[in-house]
């Protein structure tokens, strides 16, 4: 133990009388372990431990439907029920969906706040406990509606909007205008199970028909629920995927006709397609490659550093040995040294991890919901970091011993202060072990270009609609008590009232904004007169409801016909308005315009055909068939308004503010923002995966590029006596400088031709994150490249100039 201390001591010593070099080792140790444990923080919050306080989340899995190839959409309440009393795979289940409330006190200005849905077991399955009151009955019948209006807080909002008073419990509140009474508050840092997205409050499934005035007798039958179940003990992902598959076409053999190409499929947190979990779980491998890359360049980097080190002082160490230090007590020693380094690293790196993990917020979309990710520190990532630290002490303290020990006594004492041959012979190994440097850093260029290039191709392809000067706004109107025929008087007066505002150009009404997220992929069933469907063909289409001049206001491309119009009313014919994949599908001859569709059993005329735009997602190569409906003669129960402006966006959003409390001042107006916002969340989906592995890109060059200024500079100041004697004997400073930039060539081609054979297996991994280049695209390949080739020049600039800048009769002279 003594001798241990001793060690430490000594080592503490060594490395404060180098500053440059532990600064240089810490940092760079640092920057490898941050990024390896903010990828590991990132999984467990989203696969590990996602939720807090909720009992063995990892047996926890989720169940949705694929329609027409699409996955992610939800199951309905009757579905639900069928797995849960069929499945056997697992033990129990719960559904839940995510929607918005308006909460307040009687007569108070209504607060929108998100609220989950949920089945009356929905505690129970989660093993959760009430920091106060009780949790709803698990014995409850979801189909007693308007028998149990109770809520659940969360706790955040019961600090917040209740002052985390006790005597909350049992109080009445107002929901969407209807009375609902406090039972419990949730347990502290729980906010639910919907991927990330924060619930501040929670309601029985039975409560869904008093949140709605014109709520249909059963509002579960067609409501979109999301499921979760907890596998048996024992049971494998396999074993309970195929279960959920074989319970698909069960189910679908029950109904014949409207289950026509679906499927349900079975998912983990990190691959649940609501909320973020999915987004962030599908670049968690990606950034996990690149992590253990970055840490292996560190690794190879310190290991390096500290064989320089340790090269240093083999006089020393000769000396000591001379003097009868054992071995294993110079090992010991510079094992110590390695030890401190990787300490000091592994919390430098843990600091920089929590504070990048937290960052990482900014690069995700925002949907106006508060996030709730798990990332307090967690006693697996701290044990992640203390085995880091050992690996690293164990792998990079190899190198070093072995250099301090490798040298006879006689050679180290002997030897002058530089070879004049310059030890072509060691430098080789030094050249190799950069050279894997430099393709590990290739490789990670190589992904960053193919997905920069990717976000560019996206960033710049045609949406087919004008999202500038447009400014978007939310009204849900079941929320707060209309009926479906004050909807549409309040929509015909909103749209009256803005349309003659100065400085609005154009207003309208829709169910879903170009590229937004709300109100998309809702099908309807479909027939076309004449039309014989292929054997298997699925008629259902994707259906949106547009306010008059939509199209028009949107500057959607119109090749055929009209666009709605005021006249379209419910005194007016149904009409309907396809998009051009429709009109090719159905009419290949033409002939659309004036023909009928039936849709949910109900004739209409088609009076207009609209060109393609982006309608969900930019990077979309197969636009869907979609048909449009007047959303004045269909009941729908919210309405995005958009309008376009020649003023500002804040004269713009007073102008929304103004004209909704003319006719009720206690509708919500909720939120407000540009459509150039709304469809930059779909472009900041498309731009994560480069960004981040940006970082990781940058982070490699520099590592790179101390490494190779380090062995480098080494390398210069070990050929020191060669390179006087080289100038003395004739050769130019110009010479000397060409000599050593012409060593880091040799460098740099090593780790092209590596890095170039490892890109083969990492750009698989990225393939199917690319638009619009091939995994091998020229421009990244060689972008990457370049930039290799100038980070090696500039890394050798300086030892470069530091060898021709020898003088060498002074060189000569000295030992």
């Amino acid at each position: 133990m003594d001798s241990t201390l001793q060690d430490l001591r000594i080592a503490f010593r060594q490395l404060r009388k180098a500053p440059g070099f532990t600064v240089t080792a810490v940092l760079t140790l640092s920057l490898g372990i941050g990024a390896l444990t903010t990828v590991a923080t990132w999984t467990n919050a989203v696969l590990y431990n996602p939720w807090p306080r909720v009992v063995a989340p990892r047996q926890i899995h989720f169940i949705d439907a694929s329609v027409l190839g699409s996955e992610g959409y939800s199951v309905h309440y009757d579905t639900w029920r069928f797995l849960d009393a069929s499945g056997r795979s697992w033990s129990n289940s719960i559904a839940f969906a995510l929607t918005f409330v308006n909460l307040a006190d009687p007569g108070a200005q209504p607060r929108a706040v998100s609220a989950g849905t949920v089945s009356s077991n929905y505690f129970q399955f989660l093993g959760l406990t009430p920091e106060t009151g009780h949790f709803f009955n698990p014995a409850n019948d979801d189909h007693l509606f308007g028998a149990h209006d109770e809520v659940v807080l969360s706790d955040a909002l019961w600090r917040d909007r209740f002052a985390a008073s006790p005597s909350v419990i049992g109080r009445t509140i107002s929901i969407n205008k209807h009375p609902f009474t406090i039972i419990g508050v949730a347990p502290p840092e729980f906010a639910g199970i919907f991927g990330g997205m924060a619930e501040s409050a929670w309601l029985p499934l039975s409560a869904l028909r008093d949140l709605s005035t014109d709520a249909s007798p059963d509002p579960l039958q067609h409501y979109g629920l999301q499921v979760a179940v907890r596998l048996r003990s024992g049971v494998s992902e396999r074993t309970a995927a195929a279960a959920v598959h074989t319970l698909a076409r069960t189910f679908a053999a029950q109904h014949p006709g409207d289950l026509a190409h679906w499927d349900l499929n079975l998912r983990d947190a990190a691959h649940f397609e609501r909320g973020l979990f999915g987004m962030v779980g599908m670049e968690l491998p990606i950034l996990g490659g690149a992590s253990v890359l970055l840490m292996i360049l560190v690794c190879i980097n310190i290991a390096s550093l500290l064989g320089q080190h340790a090269a240093r002082r083999r006089r020393e160490v000769a000396i000591r040995t001379a003097l009868g230090a054992h071995p294993t007590r110079i090992a010991a020693q510079v094992l110590a040294e390695t030890s401190l380094l990787a300490a000091a690293g592994a919390i430098a790196g843990w600091v920089a991890s929590t504070v990048m993990s937290r960052s990482l917020f900014v690069l995700l979309p925002n949907f106006g919901i508060p996030l709730a990710f798990n990332l307090h520190t967690d006693p697996r990532i701290l044990l992640l970091v203390a085995a880091i630290g050992v690996a690293v002490t164990l792998v990079c303290g190899l190198y070093p011993v072995r250099q301090s020990l490798r040298f006879a006594q006689n050679e180290a004492l002997h030897e002058s202060g530089g070879s004049v041959t310059g030890r072509s012979h060691r430098n080789l190994g030094s050249r190799l072990l950069l050279g894997l440097q430099l393709g590990i850093c290739f490789v990670v260029l190589i992904g960053c270009g193919l997905l920069t290039r990717t976000a560019f191709n996206i960033l710049h392809r045609p949406i087919g609609f004008d999202a500038a000067r447009s400014l978007t706004a939310t009204i849900d109107f079941s929320r707060s008590g209309y009926d479906a025929q004050h909807t549409r008087q309040f929509e015909a007066g909103l749209l009256d009232r803005l349309r003659t505002t100065p400085g609005i150009t154009a207003a309208t009404l829709t169910s879903h904004l170009p590229m937004g997220d709300n109100g998309s992929g809702n099908t309807q069933g479909l027939s076309v007169p004449g039309y014989l469907p292929a054997k298997g063909e699925d008629m259902e289409v994707v259906t949106d409801f547009e306010g008059p001049d939509f199209f028009q206001t949107m500057r959607i491309s119109l090749r055929e016909g009209r666009d709605f119009s005021l006249a379209d009313n419910t005194s007016a014919p149904d009409v309907v308005i396809i998009n051009e994949p429709m009109a090719r599908h159905y009419w290949p001859k033409g002939g659309a315009i004036g023909a009928s569709v039936i849709v949910n059993k109900r004739p209409r005329r088609i009076i207009g055909i609209i060109g393609n735009y982006a309608y969900a997602d930019p990077a979309d190569t197969d636009p869907s068939l979609l048909l449009f409906l007047p959303l004045a003669q269909n009941d729908y129960p919210y309405a995005i308004v958009a309008v376009r402006y020649s003023t500002t966006a804040d004269t713009a959003a007073a102008a929304f503010r103004s004209a909704v409390a003319e006719q009720d001042r206690l509708l919500p107006l909720e939120d407000i923002r540009s459509l150039e916002e709304v469809i930059g969340q779909r472009y900041q989906t498309s731009r994560i995966p480069a960004e981040l592995l940006s970082v990781y890109a940058l982070s490699s060059v520099l590592v790179a590029l101390i490494g190779l200024y380090a062995v480098m500079a080494y390398s210069v100041l070990e050929r020191y006596r060669e390179f006087a004697l080289r100038m003395a004997l004739g050769s130019t400073r110009a010479g000397v400088f060409r000599l050593v930039l012409g060593g880091s060539a040799a460098t740099a081609l090593i780790g092209l031709i590596t890095g170039g054979l490892g890109s083969i297996v990492a750009v698989r991994l990225l393939r199917a994150l690319l638009f619009g280049v091939t995994p091998f695209d020229p421009i990244s390949y060689i972008g990457a490249a370049a930039l290799l080739l100038i980070t090696v020049f500039v890394a050798g600039l300086g030892p470069a100039r530091r060898a021709a800048s020898i003088e060498p009769m002074q060189a000569l002279r000295s030992e």
